[in-house]
């Protein structure tokens, strides 16, 4: 009976347990969407006010790709690597595209899966130029992309001629006026560094001297007294350092005075410095060391000053009389070193690409039948003179048994700077593209390269090759419009595509 009594009141409270689970399930949902709604409200309050929201999406507009796809597509690119193709048709890396590259599948065991390698052109796909033309802005000289022709009969329909470039010595290219002038680098003008009166000539006009030889000599009171000036200073720093060493013994005794001590050692150190003041005054003035140390053993003050040459040459201008008087900075000697002279060129504007700093001159004088002169080409001017429209230039050769002289008038011939044979191709072999030159290489019957190359100096209807191509190779000379056809081909909306 008891029994039946529970099963009775488990029954009637059955409702209120699951009235009461019903309420806790509520109240839980209802805080969970109360919180959601303050986390945006609090998203929200944080939000750019200089960007678009997207409400759809809850997002930046700037950053929902859902709104605008586009930024999808240009997010991917710009991740793409740069140093890897990249198949725009299919939308994939060109080493992962199946389609235009079977061989690339995991089953083909027959091309390597890190080679790329073009089938219809039959070429490796980095060096192909019909499928990938814009390869052309990065070659370097020497470098070059090939192109296959549709058949081995292709080229003798297109009347294809090929040559091998010709090789010739390089020609005299230009000639144009000079004119002489010392070499400045090894020009002096020679200046007292004191004032006085000329008391001794020693050299004449057209002599030539060696370094250290004196030109004349000058009476200076200035100098007399820099003299004397440094023999006191000695005599003072003899005597100072007689009463330091004095004191400084006593001090040691413990029967002098720190301070005694002290004031010796400084006046020692005070006389010292005006010593080697003294003695570098005489240097500036253009004494010699052996001459100052000559000074003090001599004990002599005189007022005379010797003035020496800087460097070996000859005595071009003089301007020195005895009993004259000068000044600081007057000019007594003009010095120069004549085994090297100047040549000053006048070159035209239409020349000046074929002149450059190193080249080869030679130079010749009517006024010398028969000499001839080597240099090299040492300075270029940066300007244009603007009455005559020429740039400056200027050649150094040597002067044997001193021909050459100041303000002779002369012609020089420009040699190449290439000493060496050079080879020329003819002017039709050039193609432009991009801004830069190429030519056309043969390899094979069918196959044939552009190839970038750096041009020199045209001559006549050929254009001297300074970089590119060997003389072993052929160029193409004639019908290279096929050619320039299949290469230009992707541009015109062909190249690899899914057949």
């Amino acid at each position: 009976m008891k029994h039946k009594q529970r099963l009775i009141n488990r029954v009637l409270y059955l409702p209120g347990i699951i009235f009461l689970a019903l309420l806790c399930v509520q109240i839980t949902y209802m805080n969970g969407y109360a919180h959601q709604v303050h986390n945006k409200q609090a998203k929200s309050s944080v939000r750019d006010p200089n960007r678009l929201w997207c409400n759809e999406h809850n997002v930046y507009e700037d950053e929902c790709f859902i709104c605008h796809p586009e930024l999808d597509a240009k997010a991917e690119e710009s991740s793409r690597d740069p140093n890897r193709l990249w198949c725009k048709e299919h939308g994939v890396y060109e080493d992962k595209c199946f389609i235009c590259h079977p061989e690339l599948k995991p089953n083909n065991s027959e091309v390597p899966s890190g080679e790329l390698y073009c089938e219809e052109h039959r070429v490796p796909e980095q060096e192909c130029g019909i499928c990938h033309p814009e390869l052309t802005a990065s070659l370097i000289p020497g470098k070059g992309l090939k192109v296959r022709l549709a058949s081995l009969e292709s080229a003798v329909k297109a009347g294809v001629i090929t040559i091998s470039p010709n090789e010739d010595a390089p020609p005299v290219t230009h000639n144009v006026l000079c004119q002489v002038s010392y070499n400045m680098n090894y020009l002096a003008r020679v200046t007292p560094l004191t004032s006085g009166v000329i008391q001794k000539v020693l050299v004449d006009l057209g002599a030539y001297v060696s370094q250290g030889d004196v030109l004349v000599e000058i009476a200076s009171s200035e100098i007399a007294c820099a003299k004397a000036d440094y023999l006191t200073a000695i005599a003072n720093e003899t005597l100072k350092e007689l009463i330091y060493t004095r004191e400084k013994g006593l001090f040691e005794k413990k029967i002098s005075s720190q301070r005694d001590y002290q004031q010796a050692l400084a006046e020692y150190q005070v006389a010292t410095n005006t010593t080697n003041t003294r003695r570098q005054q005489l240097l500036n003035y253009g004494f010699t060391a052996a001459e100052v140390k000559e000074i003090v053993e001599t004990q002599s003050s005189t007022s005379v000053l010797p003035i020496l040459a800087p460097f070996a040459g000859t005595i071009i201008e003089r301007h020195a009389v005895i009993g004259e008087a000068v000044e600081l900075g007057d000019t007594l000697f003009s010095l120069a070193d004549l085994s090297t002279m100047w040549l000053e060129l006048s070159i035209p504007e239409y020349l000046l690409s074929s002149f450059k700093i190193g080249n080869t001159v030679e130079a010749s004088f009517s006024s010398l039948p028969g000499t001839k002169l080597h240099g090299d080409l040492i300075w270029l001017a940066s300007h244009i003179e603007e009455e005559s429209r020429m740039l400056k230039a200027r050649a150094m050769v040597k002067n044997p048994d001193f021909l050459l002289k100041h303000g002779l008038f002369g012609q020089v011939s420009l040699l190449s700077e290439q000493i060496n044979r050079v080879l020329y191709v003819p002017v039709e072999s050039i193609q432009r593209f991009d801004k830069k030159s190429f030519l056309f290489v043969k390899l094979s019957d069918d196959l044939y390269e552009i190839r970038r190359v750096v041009l020199g100096n045209r001559r006549d209807e050929k254009f001297e090759i300074i970089e590119g191509v060997s003389i072993h190779e052929k160029v193409v000379v004639a019908g290279s419009f096929t050619l320039k056809s299949e290469f230009l081909k992707f541009r015109l909306g062909e190249g690899c595509v899914d057949e």
